[in-house]
């Protein structure tokens, strides 16, 4: 009979980390001597994962909507078990067609630039407070409101007034190569971040190897693209885990 056990509730619970010490204990046991039930939540696991991406959000979220009410159900009384189990049928059906696609999701999808870009470009914000005080920091707190208000032409013009002044001010080439992006001016923008990594160690060398491979992807130059990526890819830090869903995706 344990083959016609339902544990769906419990994988549910068990991934979620909801179970009692004791719980646990025995479904860890079950799982142990459970070819079938591990498979099932290695299945789980990876559409977890898969349907954590945003354009996957509300699909998840329909899902869930649809586990809830079946239990709702459910726990009304065995009566009305069999037609739930019809339902279920037919839903694992479904399941089994989203898994495929899930399968070729992981494997074989490769995502158009427009949307890489719609997933994963923004440009980036000012995180530095400026404060009134010689003729230099003043045009900065200036450029840099213009960057803010998306006035980026303006912006660019201050920056590079900056930078004709005082070359060392190696991060303002970010935020100079983010305002190209936004003109769609690539080649301009590409000159601005090889800048700031030319001039390691500083910094914005992350962020500058972060929009130089996504100004790649707008010139549609992919193999570019991924060798930035893989640098981030390759070590801890801020965009270490987009990188790496990028990479899957190019």
């Amino acid at each position: 009979m344990k083959q016609d056990f339902d544990f769906s509730r419990f994988i549910e619970r068990f991934l979620k980390g909801e179970m009692n010490p004791e719980e646990k204990k025995w479904f860890e046991k079950e799982i142990e001597g459970n070819l079938s039930l591990r498979n099932e939540i290695e299945l789980r696991r990876q559409v977890d994962s898969v349907l954590s991406d945003k354009e996957m959000i509300e699909l998840k979220a329909q899902l869930d909507q649809i586990h809830q009410e079946i239990y709702e159900v459910t726990e009304k009384g065995k009566g009305t078990i069999r037609k739930i189990y019809q339902r279920v049928y037919y839903a694992t059906g479904s399941l089994v067609i989203f898994a495929l696609i899930l399968t070729m999701y992981l494997t074989n999808r490769d995502f158009s630039n427009e949307k890489l870009i719609d997933l994963y470009y923004n440009p980036t914000k000012i995180s530095i407070n400026f404060r009134a005080g010689s003729p230099g920091e003043d045009l900065l707190a200036q450029a840099m409101k213009l960057y803010e208000n998306k006035q980026y032409a303006k912006a660019i013009s201050l920056f590079e007034s900056i930078l004709k002044e005082d070359g060392s001010k190696i991060g303002i080439n970010l935020y100079s190569g983010i305002s190209y992006m936004e003109l769609e001016k690539y080649n301009d923008a590409n000159k601005s971040f090889q800048k700031v990594l030319q001039n390691k160690p500083n910094p914005f060398v992350e962020s500058a190897t972060w929009y130089l491979g996504m100004c790649y992807i707008m010139t549609n130059e992919r193999d570019k693209a991924a060798e930035q990526f893989q640098v981030l890819a390759s070590k801890e830090g801020y965009y270490q885990d987009d990188a790496k869903k990028i990479l899957r995706r190019i």
